[in-house]
């Protein structure tokens, strides 16, 4: 009942509009620098901050998002966030090395102090990111502590140290509070009256929209991690690791364009009796499958989302003669078992001659895969799969299988 009861309090400052002060975030100690640093500070805060001098000496960019910029000033990271899709916003975020002064900026900005020590997120997409930068110490709150498939996030669970936000619309408001984080990474909708983080701005938590889903381009989906370092000073490290996403990427779309045939793909799912969920021909999904030498089916589907509903017949007009489906719904032991499912699935040419295949390798149910904890970050394993099913004679050594599965 107290827990209701608090709900209906937290709703009612929402349906006023009533912003609450920022709740308070746990400094790092202050530590003296001088003259100025050769690397970022990751766990520390300035203790004699002189305006001359550049507190953020490891910077980076964003060359493949279009939904992120930054701008870097001495002791502040002004980051911009400009969603692909249409919902009317815009989000200025102020990252200010703590120990200095916060600039100016308007009242809408969301200003949080790096480098962070309590980080929650309600997407798992960026679970494997937070293990390539080493900060999954920080984590306090995910969305389900049943579901991860990153071994350091196990086990940072089976200690006792994050706690699950799970819920539905305002009704996770509450733990997310109880969890302090001085940031929570809120999933973006395409859909704005499901967007979580303008409520929880108003009761003082600093949240930000996560949006890697919406990205045009795998790679720009992958510079989300640069995002992710910003707020614990780790530019470096994502700068070293986002080279090698890219090299190899940019590898294995080079090898799929000396292809002689690039095959049609149906792709997405049957998500009730007369629907299909798939995802527009401007998203990053779609992308992937292109630079690997294929064709989306629906690539008259001109949109960014990633989440879209259409009807049976229309996907069935485009995609009935594809040779290959890559993308069919996580879950299903086999092709029979998606069959004993959705019988209409049979109609399809790619399910007729065996060539089905999910994201879905090492999934352990409720859409827990690597693919949802990883493939934020790794889309160069994705797209080597994706090559290798659909141009095999490219491919003079076998890529071991990290995401891809066929359904037998």
């Amino acid at each position: 009942m107290k827990r209701r009861i608090a709900a209906l309090f937290l709703l009612s400052l929402l349906v006023g509009c009533e912003r609450m002060e920022a709740l308070p975030v746990e400094r790092y100690p202050a530590s003296p620098v001088g003259d100025g640093l050769e690397r970022n500070l990751d766990t520390a805060c300035i203790a004699d901050y002189r305006e001359d001098v550049d507190y953020f000496p490891e910077r980076s960019r964003f060359d493949w998002s279009t939904q992120l910029s930054v701008e870097y000033g001495r002791h502040f990271k002004r980051v911009s966030f400009r969603p692909s899709v249409d919902t009317g916003e815009t989000l200025e975020i102020l990252l200010v090395q703590c120990g200095t002064p916060v600039p100016a900026h308007d009242a809408a900005t969301v200003v949080v102090e790096v480098p962070i020590r309590r980080l929650a997120t309600g997407n798992s997409a960026m679970l494997g990111a937070a293990d390539e930068l080493g900060i999954v110490e920080r984590l306090v709150g995910i969305e389900n502590i049943r579901s991860p498939t990153v071994e350091a996030v196990r086990r940072r669970i089976a200690e006792g140290g994050i706690q699950e936000l799970w819920g539905y619309a305002h009704a996770n408001i509450e733990p997310i509070m109880a969890v302090r984080p001085d940031v929570y990474l809120s999933f973006y909708s395409a859909y704005p009256q499901f967007n979580l983080h303008p409520q929880l701005q108003r009761v003082g938590i600093r949240a930000l929209p996560q949006a890697d889903h919406l990205e045009g381009h795998p790679l720009g989906r992958a510079e989300w991690l640069k995002l992710l370092a910003m707020l614990v000073n780790r530019e470096a490290e994502a700068n070293r690791r986002f080279a090698v996403i890219e090299t190899e990427y940019l590898y294995w779309r080079d090898l799929a364009a000396q292809a002689q045939r690039r095959p049609q793909i149906m792709a997405g799912f049957p998500s009730g009796r007369d629907s299909f969920e798939v995802f527009g021909a401007l998203n990053q999904r779609a992308r992937l499958l292109a630079d690997a030498g294929g064709g989306y089916v629906l690539a008259g589907l001109r949109e960014h989302g990633s989440l879209l509903q259409l009807g049976f017949e229309e996907v069935y007009l485009a995609g009935a003669e594809a040779p290959v489906w890559i993308g069919a719904q996580s879950g299903y032991s086999s092709l029979a078992q998606m069959l004993d499912s959705t019988p209409r699935a049979s109609w399809f040419a790619a399910t007729r001659a065996g060539q089905v295949y999910a994201f879905d390798r090492g999934y352990t149910g409720a859409w827990a895969s690597p693919a949802h904890d990883n493939g934020m970050t790794r889309p160069h394993l994705a797209l080597a799969e994706v090559v290798q099913v659909l141009h095999p004679e490219l491919v003079h050594s076998s890529v071991p299988p990290t995401f891809l599965r066929r359904l037998p």
